[in-house]
């Protein structure tokens, strides 16, 4: 699948936002409605709607989380939020972030509140109230949008196990359903991933 049309028209409509030194969403909203940027999806694919969205989330947060300039990593958050808003997908796609792509937003939030600029730190606890965010391991640097389709998927699938492991759980019933199942299945272990993985990203959002 060629996504790079796509890419593309982001690269500009964030090189159009950066060169003018903005910092506000409402301005980068300006510029969006201006461009008639939502017409992105009228070109989007019949099949692999995952991939999709995961590379346009992608290569935004490329933007939010790079070496460049205030304003395009700002630029790129704005773009994050305003492709999930506008998505056809219901329900929607959530934006993948590794628990690094989550340290880097957090140094982007003390950026814009040593700059005064509150838009920032509030659009960030709207998308985490509004449970926009999926967490995970995959990093930016360090996986393809592959790799995190498929990390998405591999971590809905634990917790939905972790789930039904708990659903069981200190019920007779278990030991007629499960018998030796739940060592075949490693169930132990997932919910120590599961466990890992939260102390991870509650450390990571405090910090």
């Amino acid at each position: 699948m060629d996504l790079s049309s796509f890419k593309l028209d982001i690269d500009e409509l964030l090189a159009v936002f950066a060169e003018g030194e903005f910092v506000k969403l409402a301005d980068f909203k300006r510029f969006w409605m201006a461009k008639k940027f939502s017409y992105i999806y009228e070109a989007r694919p019949t099949s692999n709607s995952a991939f999709f969205m995961q590379s346009l989330y992608s290569h935004s947060i490329g933007h939010m989380v790079s070496q460049g300039s205030l304003s395009r990593r700002l630029g790129g958050l704005y773009c994050l939020y305003c492709l999930y808003e506008t998505q056809p997908y219901k329900p929607c796609f959530k934006i993948y972030l590794s628990l690094g792509d989550l340290k880097r937003l957090r140094i982007l939030v003390v950026d814009a509140k040593e700059n005064s600029i509150g838009v920032a730190p509030a659009l960030v606890k709207r998308m985490l109230d509004k449970n926009m965010i999926l967490f995970g391991f995959v990093d930016l640097l360090g996986g393809s949008v592959t790799q995190r389709v498929d990390e998405i998927t591999k971590i809905q699938n634990k917790r939905a196990q972790i789930a039904y492991d708990k659903l069981f759980a200190n019920t007779h019933i278990e030991d007629y359903l499960h018998m030796d199942l739940g060592v075949e299945m490693e169930l132990g272990t997932l919910k120590k991933m599961s466990k890992e993985y939260e102390q991870a990203k509650e450390f990571a959002i405090k910090g």
